[in-house]
């Protein structure tokens, strides 16, 4: 299995042209407003514009409902979601509502965040959401938020949960959660339990602006989990 890289927090052109041409998976556009790679839905067409596979890009978002999702996949024309909010019925309704009225195709990754345990509830959410979501992001939790956290999750704990997933159903398991070469390195054996990575904040020099160096190198590090 080759592991798969999505880069997030992209805000630049510069940095968008050059991530595109190191042939990642996905890259990311943050449009939630608490986040430090905040850009707006305008910024996010102009940037998908300018790529040459319209295919890469995620649109991450945290909304209050499931209509604003749709509006805001309407107007970007990103179908790849990110969903840090809304539960299984707003998912359910999501993809029903796209697919029935425009014939579009919605892939949306429910983000759930960890801490150092899981629990009884926390097994519950994973199983639930494992049946609605075409794949589960696992980021840190940090007072009840998920995202920009630059935490990692501790790694058994993660690993744990993508066991919990795959078992519920076999869909993609995304590590994300303060991710840096260093740290990738120590777990690098570990790597084989997802399917895909998450980098933002461990591929920076500053928010919103990537170090391509970094990058090559956790790719090289990945290249034959």
């Amino acid at each position: 299995m080759t592991l798969k890289i999505k880069i997030c927090g992209i805000t630049n052109e510069n940095d968008l042209k050059n991530i595109e041409k190191l042939k990642v998976n996905h890259i990311g556009f943050i449009n939630i407003e608490r986040s430090k790679r905040y850009v707006s839905l305008n910024q996010i067409k102009n940037l998908q514009n300018r790529l040459i596979n319209k295919h890469l890009s995620t649109l991450v978002l945290e909304t209050d409902n499931s209509y604003e999702v749709i509006k805001k996949m309407d107007r970007t024309q990103i179908f790849n979601i990110q969903l840090h909010s809304l539960n299984q019925y707003d998912i359910k309704y999501i993809k029903w509502s796209k697919q029935f009225n425009d014939f579009d195709y919605v892939n949306i990754t429910k983000v759930i965040g960890l801490k150092e345990k899981i629990n009884e509830e926390k097994i519950k959410e994973l199983k639930n959401y494992s049946n609605y979501a075409d794949s589960i992001l696992l980021d840190y939790l940090k007072e009840g938020l998920t995202g920009g956290t630059n935490r990692q999750i501790p790694i058994e704990t993660a690993i744990k949960a993508s066991e919990i997933i795959k078992k519920e159903n076999d869909i993609d398991v995304i590590l994300a959660g303060g991710l840096n070469y260093k740290y990738l390195e120590s777990i690098s054996d570990k790597l084989h339990f997802f399917n895909q990575i998450d980098l933002n904040s461990g591929v920076e020099d500053k928010p919103g602006e990537k170090n391509l160096e970094e990058i090559k190198k956790i790719q090289k590090l990945v290249k034959n989990v």
